[in-house]
């Protein structure tokens, strides 16, 4: 008489076939599956080793651009400005060590404006140019064009740049904010001996932007200008 199988020894034939199956697929798979496991192991550790090397980069960059900033600000503090060697020498480190990266380009911009107080006109303008250039849209291409409205006006260009700035207070130009070009306009006519002019210019700054930065130097020239 032939033995009975149960439904509960059936069951148990079932996993234990499933078990063999798997058994025998995770012996065939497993050294591709440790292969990719390594490989992808292998990309993080690079991706940190990257990461914790630019991050260390930054920092010393920002570092020793800070150490030359400083110098800068306490030679320009003087009347009339004090010996920006240890500045210039500081800003070059920078370039020299970190010129790819964004502390390189703040270097670039304060040599620019060394150059530009020494009367150095096209080696400033070259610089800002490609500063502008390179930062399109961001706070260190502001800050560039705003040191080429300058050096452009020191040129003689103020009519010209005048036009430039109006554009920008009406929202035609984007290049500069709205205050920061309404204040540029006000130092424009200054030195175009327009002080009515100027004055128009500081006092729609002062009423229409009262949070803005340069509402204080604003309410200078106004009184300055009487």
């Amino acid at each position: 008489m032939a033995r009975r199988i149960t439904r509960k020894q059936l069951k148990q034939d079932e996993f234990v076939s499933t078990m063999d199956q798997l058994i025998r697929k995770f012996r065939d798979y497993w050294k591709p599956a440790a292969a990719g496991l390594g490989a992808v192991l292998v990309i993080v550790f690079f991706w940190w080793v990257a990461v914790e090397w630019s991050e260390r980069q930054t920092e010393e960059a920002s570092a020793l651009l800070q150490k030359a900033v400083t110098a800068y600000n306490e030679a320009a503090a003087l009347d009339p400005v004090g010996d920006l060697t240890e500045a210039e020498s500081g800003f070059a480190d920078v370039i020299k060590q970190y010129g790819r990266t964004t502390q390189g380009d703040v270097a670039r911009m304060y040599e620019a404006r060394i150059a530009l107080g020494r009367g150095e006109i096209e080696e400033a303008r070259t610089a800002l140019i490609k500063l502008v250039d390179r930062h399109k849209g961001d706070a260190l291409g502001r800050l560039a064009a705003l040191d080429m409205v300058r050096l452009r006006v020191a040129s003689g260009q103020g009519a010209e740049v005048a036009k430039e700035l109006e554009a920008m207070v009406v929202g035609r130009n984007s290049q500069l904010p709205r205050d920061a070009a309404l204040y540029e306009l006000g130092e424009v006519f200054i030195e175009e001996k327009n002080a009515d002019q100027a004055k128009e210019y500081f006092q729609k700054l002062v009423d229409e932007f009262p949070e803005s930065p340069y509402v204080a130097k604003a309410r200078q020239r106004l009184t300055e200008l009487g």
